[in-house]
């Protein structure tokens, strides 16, 4: 009953045209009863002897691990149909699609038990004519489960969202059927089809995979970053896992991550391949990139970590008899998380939620009557969830939108971790207000020294990834200060920062003030050259504005007269800024931070004597 199209060779391989039906059902017009039966046989032998499934992971964006590996129908290029469009097609033409699909779904379950993962899902795609014939699919997918040994949590269904049918009312009652019997349910090629809100607001799937679309290239461009975002955050505030199909860069995974995405599927991690031997339980080029990408979020996740409660979870499958028993033995909880069997949370039930039944006189043993019907899958609700590994304001902003939550669940690695409450989450969110405003320079509100010295010491610690330190130093400030005054100066350091940060804002870069007129910026890059020419056009741009700081007659003369310590009249330059450079190397042995500072110290020397204003060293 189900299969999952794909095109053999290319990553959009799911967004091919169908065959035009009408010439199809033209070329069955009908038939006779013989040759309508060879030709039913011939496509049901193809399914038994030509076609087979490659299987592509779908892991964790933080670790690597693979949480599901999708199916994708191979071998139809070998049959008369020439493509998977046509054979479902023919098969849906032929009356046979429901038999086709169960065979190939036998194939599918048999392959999948082969893999190395014990916890991993089973993600296989349905064709939506089939959702409308009700008891197939329901009992079709009971078949399947019953014959894997696999429990129901264990399969995910992949909804089209490019076949109209999916939407229908049919289809949505099959489908919520479907999902209350434990299978999950992603809603596939986000954004590519018909888009239907309708059905996402009803459903609510666990699993939402933005189409290939969107996500390539979207590193480069604004607009697909914001509609990410924004697509993201209300996923997540309603409970439901992101995945961005179709990632092929590592610029594009980046910023999938910093998006919020749950889980990444393309090429980059692996692609589609029927040689099971290839494929993983852990994909370790996803932990490299992490390492390379490494933005220090270790204190957000710490101080999440110390408030976060470590709530009991309900398995979702617990009897309502041990529900109930669970909250009378906890009588100062109010709620508890409720998790599937892999450990990933579905939601949460609240005492309030069983009150009706308790004060019932019958009510508690209706609901542990199995004739009665009522599980706790029943009783959950949904709870907005977030990562440990997200930065706070993500969390909070993505708690914010749900004002009838109680909290918030949190999850490190796809698994359930803890409980935040609103109080926790507000505590959370102070003590790093109160931290930053601590290091924040007051002047140019940019990080400081404490922060400056985490961003260096987590940079030397990740070796395999180039990184650029740039230290700024202006020339002949005390000369510009005792002639036109502080607020002129701050005006001038204001100036700068403002650049600095102007000049960085699309670069994978740090920037902070060390305090007076010395700063900071730090690029995780391999690609220093590039680094040299923005840190020249932004030390351009700064001498060409702040000569408005100064009076015509100094900006026609170029330079400043005063008198120095000893009485005598001196000419200084008008104000510029200095740079030291220093390139350390991906792949590079161990650098001690005393030689880093060192060096850099002898860069900001040379770079005052240089006439370009820069230095530039290397290390590693």
């Amino acid at each position: 009953m189900f299969h999952a199209a794909s095109l053999p060779s290319v990553e959009n391989e799911k967004h091919m045209h169908r065959a035009d039906a009408d010439c199809l059902a033209g070329t069955l017009d009908a038939p006779a009863p013989s040759d309508l039966d060879t030709r039913r046989r011939r496509l049901l032998d193809d399914v038994d002897t030509k076609l087979v499934y490659a299987f592509q992971p779908i892991v964790n964006i933080d670790t690597g691990i693979a949480f599901g590996y999708e199916a994708l129908l191979r071998g139809t290029d070998q049959t008369e149909f020439g493509s998977i469009a046509g054979f479902f097609d023919a098969a849906y033409e032929l009356g046979i699609l429901d038999e086709a699909e169960r065979r190939l779904q036998r194939k599918a379950v048999q392959s999948f038990l082969k893999l190395p993962s014990r916890t991993a899902i089973l993600f296989l795609n349905v064709d939506a004519r089939l959702l409308a014939s009700g008891r197939v699919v329901i009992d079709g997918m009971a078949a399947a489960i019953a014959a894997s040994g696999l429990s129901a949590d264990r399969f995910c269904l992949e909804l089209p969202e490019t076949q109209d049918i999916v939407a229908g009312d049919e289809a949505l009652a099959v489908m919520q059927q479907i999902s209350g019997a434990g299978v999950r349910l992603a809603l596939d090629d986000f954004g590519q089809g018909y888009s239907r809100l309708k059905l996402l607001h009803e459903l609510q799937p666990n699993f939402v995979k933005v189409d290939r679309y969107f996500v390539h290239g979207v590193a480069t461009d604004p607009k697909r970053r914001l509609f990410l975002s924004r697509l993201v955050d209300i996923m997540h505030v309603i409970g439901i896992a992101m995945v961005a199909e179709g990632v092929e860069t590592e610029a594009d995974f980046r910023t999938c991550k910093d998006l919020g995405f749950d889980y990444v599927q393309g090429y980059l991690v692996q692609k589609p391949t029927t040689d099971l031997d290839h494929i993983l339980s852990h994909y370790p080029v996803v932990a490299g990139l992490n390492a390379r990408e490494r933005r220090d979020r270790s204190t957000d996740k710490s101080r999440l970590q110390d408030h976060m409660e470590t709530l009991p979870p309900l398995m979702v499958d617990l009897p309502m008899v041990e529900v109930f028993d669970t909250f009378r033995r906890n009588r100062d909880l109010t709620i508890f998380p409720v998790v599937d069997q892999a450990g990933v949370p579905i939601g949460v039930v609240g005492d309030s939620d069983l009150k009706a039944y308790a004060y019932s006189p019958y009510g508690r043993d209706l609901m542990a009557n199995k004739a009665y019907g009522r599980t706790l899958r029943d009783l959950v609700r949904s709870c907005p969830t977030a990562s440990v590994d997200m930065p706070i304001e993500k969390v909070l902003e993505i708690f914010a939108h749900r004002t009838d939550a109680p909290g918030i669940l949190m999850v490190e690695r796809g698994r359930y971790a803890g409980f935040m409450s609103s109080t926790a989450l507000l505590k959370v969110l102070h003590e790093k207000t109160v931290a930053a405003a601590r290091d924040q320079n007051p002047l140019t509100r940019l990080p400081g020294n404490l922060s400056i010295n985490d961003w260096v010491t987590d940079a030397l610690e990740d070796r395999q990834t180039g990184i650029v330190l740039a230290y700024f130093d202006f020339d002949s400030f005390k000369p510009f200060n005792d002639t036109y005054g502080f607020r002129s100066g701050d005006r001038a350091i204001q100036l700068f920062a403002e650049l600095l940060q102007k000049h960085t804002q699309n670069q994978n870069a740090f920037v902070g003030h060390i305090g007076g007129d010395d700063f900071f910026a730090g690029f995780r890059t391999d690609n220093p050259r590039m680094v040299g020419k923005l840190v020249a056009a932004l030390l351009a741009q700064f001498a060409h504005d702040v000569e408005s700081f100064y009076d015509a007659k100094t900006r026609e003369s170029g330079f400043l007269e005063m008198r120095g310590r000893d009485g005598r009249l001196q000419r200084y330059g008008l104000l510029t800024v200095s740079a030291g450079l220093l390139n350390l190397r991906a792949e590079r042995d161990e650098v001690p931070v005393d030689q880093v500072m060192e060096q850099i110290a002898q860069l900001k020397k040379k770079a005052k004597q240089a006439s370009s204003g820069m230095a530039v060293s290397s290390l590693g």
